[in-house]
């Protein structure tokens, strides 16, 4: 019996993202220029986006300060969110599902590789757990282009 959900398992995904704090403590939240937002895009005055700076400064910033196993670590979380967001089964942080394959395939592939360069650093329980969340973006990828290829 075919099932209009794609094949998903306990791995997906909670609408959180991952926690990687990289703020400056003496940098107030309301001192951030709102001009800092991702996009290119100034935010609207009031709204909570004008209170943070971008995601990338706060990634660059948390960088900094990890050694690289820990960092890919938290790489491979940041792509595995990126490609469920990508393949529109989980929304966005404004509450929008968006589907880009292409991105979810470069995620999937960036997930893949960095794997590669730190299996050997993992026990075998968290190889285990990874390997499988890369399956599970692997096995929904194709669901969803198959999904595209029937519509």
């Amino acid at each position: 019996m075919e099932s209009d959900t794609p094949a998903q398992s306990d791995s997906a995904p909670e609408a959180s993202q991952p926690a990687v704090d990289g703020r400056n403590e003496s940098t107030s939240p309301d001192t951030v220029d709102a001009s800092n937002a991702a996009d290119g895009s100034e935010a609207e005055p009031g709204t909570p986006d004008d209170q943070l700076p971008d995601a990338s400064s706060l990634l660059a910033m948390a960088a900094m300060h990890m050694e690289t196993t820990p960092l890919l670590q938290v790489l491979i979380s940041v792509f595995h969110a990126h490609a469920w967001r990508s393949m529109g089964l989980v929304a966005d942080h404004k509450g929008e599902v968006r589907k880009d394959m292409s991105s979810a395939q470069t995620a999937i592939d960036c997930f893949a590789f960095m794997l590669t360069k730190i299996e050997g650093a993992l026990e075998d329980s968290e190889k285990r757990d990874v390997q499988r969340r890369l399956m599970d973006l692997r096995m929904n990828y194709v669901a969803k282009m198959r999904e595209g290829q029937d519509g």
